[in-house]
């Protein structure tokens, strides 16, 4: 996670309801249907509105999105609350905003999945089993209906909804044990249209500013950890650390421990939920520093991370 205070969140509790299987809920056939997500989400032109729900934050998007030739374009719009808008043109990331609001945040909920998702799904499915349901329909068109259940209770799971014509995601539930953290679903959705130039400029009346944004990672500081998390869930590893960071996957889910060693630290021992995010903060001792658990994982496994964390001397 690269940016902890621009996720805003909170837990939506709701009873998740299984639909009826078909075809023994083949998982080869949900590898497929897989597959045919991934290329869906980077080849095909559409244009529709989506809601992003997490707890009490409630977002609504208009997507435009266009590709030709292995080039990604789209622009995403908030339909709620300040004027913003994005601009990604593959990996290169522009926010508008009317001029005088410079100061705006820009955060903009894009969805709860890349098109890396799926296939890091794929690759592993000895941490998640695959099954298929039912055909359903989402913003009035035919949708096949996909489980990927955790085998193991200290992960998410999630159910999507893929257009059955093309593969691309028309809805998405992210799991805990029967409660739904994060809903993602389209209302209108037009595939297979024709993205002209005007379809992808800013809607903005007015004059407009603009500045970059990144998906990077900042330059993290070098140096050893100072500490070492002596458990983590079956199949996270270690993919990164700097300094007093180190962050985890297990392919699909994330997590990262943090350290801060400042005095003038005035964090209390506290958990909260941010939508499908946890976070747990806790103190090595009394005079010692702070250890803070930020992941897509549920609360009690951030908990058990974090009561894992032990210094490391040298």
């Amino acid at each position: 996670m690269t940016n902890i205070t621009a996720r805003s969140v909170i837990s939506i509790l709701l009873i998740w309801t299984s639909a009826g299987g078909f075809a023994a809920g083949s998982s080869n056939e949900a590898v497929g249907w897989l597959g045919k997500m991934a290329e869906a989400m980077r080849q095909q032109n559409y244009q529709g509105i989506f809601s992003y729900i997490r707890g009490s934050n409630f977002d609504t998007v208009r997507i435009v999105h266009h590709s030709e030739d292995g080039i990604e374009t789209e622009r995403l719009i908030n339909m709620n609350g300040e004027v913003r808008e994005l601009y990604r043109k593959d990996d290169e990331i522009l926010c508008f905003l009317p001029k005088g609001d410079e100061g705006t945040d820009c955060s903009l909920q894009i969805g709860p999945f890349t098109p890396a998702f799926p296939e890091r799904v794929i690759a592993t499915q000895n941490l998640y089993r695959l099954s298929m349901h039912k055909i359903d329909r989402i913003a009035g068109r035919p949708a096949v209906t996909l489980s990927i259940t955790p085998k193991l209770d200290d992960r998410y799971g999630y159910r999507v909804w893929l257009d059955k014509e093309t593969g691309l995601m028309l809805q998405s539930h992210k799991v805990e044990r029967g409660r739904i953290r994060e809903i993602f679903q389209f209302s209108t959705l037009e595939i297979g249209v024709d993205i002209e130039e005007i379809d992808l400029a800013t809607s903005i009346e007015g004059e407009t500013v603009s500045y970059p944004l990144s998906f990077e990672f900042k330059k993290e500081q070098r140096g050893e950890p100072k500490l070492r998390v002596s458990w983590v869930p079956d199949g996270f590893k270690q993919v990164r650390k700097s300094g007093d960071r180190l962050h985890f996957s297990d392919g699909v889910a994330t997590f990262s421990v943090f350290v801060d060693r400042s005095k003038k630290s005035a964090l209390s021992d506290m958990s909260t939920r941010v939508g499908g995010t946890v976070v747990i903060s806790r103190r090595l001792n009394q005079a010692g520093p702070q250890i803070t658990v930020v992941g897509d994982v549920p609360m009690t496994t951030a908990r058990r991370v974090a009561e894992s964390v032990e210094p490391l001397i040298y």
